[in-house]
Formats: C-alpha cells, sequence, structure tokens
C-alpha cells in the first residue's frame, strides 16, 4: 500500500510527467486503493451518478458561501474556513444518512438536504461528530454494503459512541451497544458484535456513574418536533414498501429487517435525544427532523405523483 502511495506522489508531484498521462489516467490510479482493505463499511462515492455529484456541487457550495458570509461579518480567516468545511461536512452527512435510511429513493435525501440548508441559513449548523456516529452506527446495523463491519469499523463506532457518551449525553453509548447487539441477532451478524455491545453499554454505564449521572433537560419545541417526525416516519417501519436496492459490494438485495431495525434505531435516537435533552441539542434536533420528516415527505410526493400519472393515463 505503501509503494503504490509513493508512486501515486511521484506520479502528481513530478515536473518532468509524460505529456501522454491524461487526467483520467492519473486518476485511475487512485481507484486502485482498495477502500475494502481498510474497512467492510466504507462506500465509495462514485460520481458517475447525477445524485452523487449534486451532492458534492452542493456541499462545496455551501461551504464556500458560509466561508464568505462569515469573512465579510469579521471572523478570522481560521474562523471562517472552520464553519465553513464544517457546515459543508454537514450537508453531506445529512444526505448520506437518509440514503442509509431509505437506500432506494435517492433523490429523497434532497428533501432532506433542502430542509436542512434552510435551517442553516436561519439558525446555523450542528456539531458534525453526533452524525458521522448516526452514519456508521446506521451501517453497521443495515449492511448498506452487503458485508457485517470489520473489527476496526467496530472498534471505531464503540470509540466514538463512548466518548461521545461521555462529553455528550449517555444514549449515545447505549444506542452503540444497541446497534451491535441488534446486528449481532440478524442475519450475517459480526460475531465480535455481541461482546463489543456488551463491553460498549458497560463502558458507558461506568461514565454515566462517574459524571453522577446526567440532568434531563426538554423543551416543548423538541417535544413536538419528536412527535410530528416520529408520526412522519413511523409508516417506514410499520408498513415499509418493497426493498429494491443491493449491497454496495456483494451486487446481493439489502435485507428488509436491516433496514428497518436501521429505522428503528434512528427512530430511538430522536425520541431519546430530543425528549431528554431537547432543549441542550436543538440544533441536533432539528437536523435529525429534518432526516426522517425529508424521507416521508417524498414518499408522500413521489406517491401523488405516481397515482396522479395513472390516473391522467386512465383518462
Amino acid at each position: 500500500m505503501m509503494n503504490n502511495c509513493y508512486h501515486y506522489y511521484e506520479v502528481l508531484l513530478n515536473s518532468k510527467i509524460d505529456d501522454q498521462i491524461t487526467r483520467d489516467q492519473v486518476a485511475a490510479l487512485f481507484t486502485k486503493v482498495d477502500l475494502s482493505k481498510m474497512t467492510t463499511i466504507g462506500r465509495p462515492l462514485d460520481l458517475k451518478y447525477v445524485t452523487n455529484k449534486l451532492i458534492v456541487i452542493i456541499a462545496f457550495l455551501t461551504f464556500a458561501f458560509v466561508a464568505l458570509f462569515n469573512v465579510f461579518h469579521g471572523e478570522t480567516n481560521y474562523a471562517s474556513l472552520t464553519n465553513g468545511i464544517r457546515t459543508g461536512l454537514l450537508v453531506f452527512l445529512l444526505w448520506a444518512i437518509s440514503r442509509e435510511l431509505d437506500p432506494d429513493k435517492e433523490w429523497g435525501a434532497f428533501v432532506n438536504v433542502s430542509l436542512a440548508l434552510v435551517v442553516i441559513i436561519f439558525s446555523g449548523t450542528s456539531s458534525i461528530l453526533p452524525f458521522v456516529w448516526f452514519l456508521l452506527i446506521l451501517r453497521i446495523v443495515n449492511h448498506s454494503t452487503g458485508m457485517p463491519a470489520g473489527v476496526i469499523d467496530s472498534s471505531l463506532v464503540s470509540f466514538i459512541g463512548i466518548i461521545l457518551s461521555h462529553y455528550a449525553f449517555f444514549i449515545y453509548g447505549v444506542l452503540t451497544a444497541t446497534g451491535f447487539i441488534i446486528d449481532s441477532r440478524l442475519n450475517d451478524p459480526a460475531k465480535h458484535h455481541l461482546l463489543l455491545g456488551t463491553l460498549t453499554l458497560i463502558a458507558s454505564a461506568l461514565s454515566f456513574i462517574e459524571k453522577g449521572g446526567v440532568t434531563f433537560t426538554y423543551s416543548l419545541e423538541s417535544v413536538l418536533l419528536v412527535v410530528l417526525g416520529t408520526l412522519l416516519f413511523l409508516p417506514a417501519i410499520i408498513r415499509p414498501e418493497k426493498l429494491e436496492s443491493i449491497g454496495d459490494r456483494t451486487g446481493k438485495s439489502l435485507d428488509p429487517a436491516r433496514i428497518k431495525s436501521a429505522r428503528i434505531v434512528a427512530i430511538l435516537f430522536f425520541c431519546g435525544t430530543g425528549i431528554l435533552s431537547g432543549e441542550v441539542n436543538q440544533s441536533l434536533i432539528i437536523f435529525t427532523f429534518c432526516i426522517l420528516a425529508g424521507n416521508r415527505i417524498y414518499r408522500i410526493a413521489f406517491s401523488i405523483w405516481q397515482n396522479t400519472c395513472s390516473n391522467i393515463k386512465c383518462i
């Protein structure tokens, strides 16, 4: 791997590169880096797909707009750049999480992104790490790549969950352990997840005790958002539609039970943070609401569009 990376470095930086080497050939060198050797839940972003290109463009424009906006309002260059990067990454993560919850409807994720952009304009951005954790725990459960998580993937998710449990809110540790245990009970599980889930739960409990418990805070607004978001998203769990997507790496159909379980984890996260800590996690709750609401709004709109087209054809 190191030899390959050194070769890529030489190709890119050597001022005597042969004119016959095109940009496509250089890009092809990078595609030889096998992501599967480092992670089993990492999903490559193939820019051949229009939706993937579009989210990259939207995330970049968001970064640029936020960074320039901060500069013009007197922020330092470093703060402006940091805020821009964080907001651009947030938009991308919200899109990616939506894709994990509803892999069949690739355009549906942009409803979530649109809602999030409105929130960003009026309320600002949010912390990134909780959404990184959210994305990874969903992939642990739903096997969207078609493969169970490897030891490195699981260890990373466990570490992030414990850190967030200690420094943010205890529910991260509980749901990390829950995700591992759920995976261990479904088809094609990662064999180490039952043990790792138990250890993660113990570590989170020790952190909870060491901190002397937590103070539960909530607001009426967060509770109302939880109720509305749950009502909108619950049909995706109770009456899921037929699943057509396949695993990125196996080419086999995804397991409907796993997609349903991932949606349950998402609802638990939304309800837990919204009801128990909504007052101090308002931005987190709002952006999570955008994910769940955007998912269902698109499904409803798509269904109405299909029925309208069918009626027109009948006429």
